[in-house]
């Protein structure tokens, strides 16, 4: 609640980070405590901060402090905020930055050891997971899932099965077990539970009930109470439609890796990177 401080605390930081060159902070600095303190301190500004001027400047700066990291260290960063954010919006946004990362590592000349190869398979690993297994709440993890499936998307269509150089085709069948079969589960499952939710809405409206709030409704994991069944409906079939945007993704990625995968006979695969 104390803007003031909160906003002179995001520009200090802030001058302090743009006069820094960027790709210059190596990764054993990630062993002094202020350089994971103070990036948990940002994503609290980003998450919970009332005032959305100061969320927003809250993103920039802490964008801002991750250009600064060599490419190790940002590695190793992102490592850390995949295992300690709990937050969803914040995972998605730490995928997307390891995404742009193996983008800039495919590029001509641009080749480090970091995002492609050997050592990119364990980060892939934390990326191609879902917290729950098929009970995860995909509702609440929907900004992580979709830009996990996003990553995946990019990297079945930017890298060649032949060349292989992200790991993608070594480690896909691994990712289809703990990633791909789950989500399809839990969308299953997610989509069959809303479908009856909203089926007993339909009748419990048709029956014109004098109590308008039936039904408590939990979307994204918050609990929607003494809801008009009008708003209760809306609210189902956004949810419904949500899993069909996950599911119109995870389809393409299927029938990707399908057609990918017999362009190639097996085992000819080109040797990871070490």
């Amino acid at each position: 609640p104390e803007d003031s401080r909160l906003q002179k605390g995001l520009e200090l930081y802030e001058k302090s980070m743009v006069r820094v060159e960027d790709g210059s902070l190596p990764a054993d600095l990630l062993e002094i405590k202020t350089f994971l303190t103070v990036p948990q301190d940002l994503v609290k500004v980003m998450t919970v901060c009332p005032k959305h001027d100061l969320r927003t400047k809250g993103l920039k700066v802490f964008q801002l402090s991750i250009d600064k990291f060599h490419t190790e260290a940002k590695y190793r960063f992102f490592q850390y905020m995949l295992r300690t954010s709990n937050h969803s919006g914040v995972e998605g946004y730490i995928i997307k930055n390891i995404k742009n990362q193996i983008d800039a590592a495919l590029q001509p000349g641009n080749s480090n050891i970091w995002f492609e190869g050997a050592h990119l398979l364990p980060l892939l690993r934390k990326v191609f997971s879902l917290p729950d297994g098929p009970e995860t709440d995909l509702l609440q993890n929907l900004d992580r899932v979709m830009e996990s499936l996003n990553l995946l998307r990019y990297l079945v269509i930017r890298d060649k099965v032949t060349e292989n150089q992200t790991g993608i085709w070594t480690e896909l069948y691994k990712i289809e077990d703990t990633f791909m079969k789950p989500l399809r589960v839990g969308l299953n499952m997610s989509r069959a539970h809303y479908e009856r939710e909203l089926q007993g809405t339909m009748e419990n409206k048709k029956k014109k009930t004098t109590d308008k709030s039936v039904l408590s409704v939990s979307v994204g994991g918050d609990v929607l109470p003494k809801m008009t069944s009008e708003s209760q409906i809306q609210a189902l079939h956004s949810a419904l439609h949500t899993f069909d945007m996950i599911e119109s993704v995870l389809v393409r990625i299927e029938e990707l890796t399908e057609v990918k995968d017999g362009l190639e006979p097996a085992g000819e695969l080109h040797p990871l990177k070490t």
